[in-house]
């Protein structure tokens, strides 16, 4: 996946992101609200965070052992701090616990979308 692709993603994502967002403020109760809203927004964070981290380990001009073993720790950390996140929310907060799920999904929908496309596009440039 080349860098134009990923951002197209994360845009993606976030208009996602917000039309579910405004639809479940029009459509339902606020833990509905709060658990879209939340689970989008930790999901696109997770993402974003996901790809820099991604990028520092695999740039071919940084092969420096400690850069590169530090952002391994951080890149296990932030997937444990992930998980406490989403534990935290859903223990303690007032949201839907599907409605939640269904916000941190949005990122996922955001890359099967971005694939079509590319399928689409690619299927288009073949037949000319």
């Amino acid at each position: 996946m080349n860098e134009q692709t990923v951002q197209r993603v994360e845009r993606i994502s976030l208009v996602m992101i917000v039309v579910a967002t405004l639809a479940s403020l029009v459509a339902w109760q606020r833990p509905v609200f709060l658990g879209v809203a939340l689970g989008g927004l930790l999901a696109a964070v997770n993402f974003y965070a996901l790809r820099r981290i991604l990028q520092g380990l695999f740039k071919s001009e940084d092969k420096q052992s400690g850069k590169q073993a530090t952002l391994a720790i951080l890149l296990m950390a932030k997937f444990g701090l992930l998980a406490a996140s989403i534990f935290l929310v859903v223990r303690y907060l007032p949201v839907d616990p599907m409605a939640f799920l269904a916000g941190m999904s949005t990122v996922v929908l955001a890359i099967f979308v971005e694939g079509i496309r590319v399928v689409l596009r690619g299927a288009e440039a073949a037949s000319e």
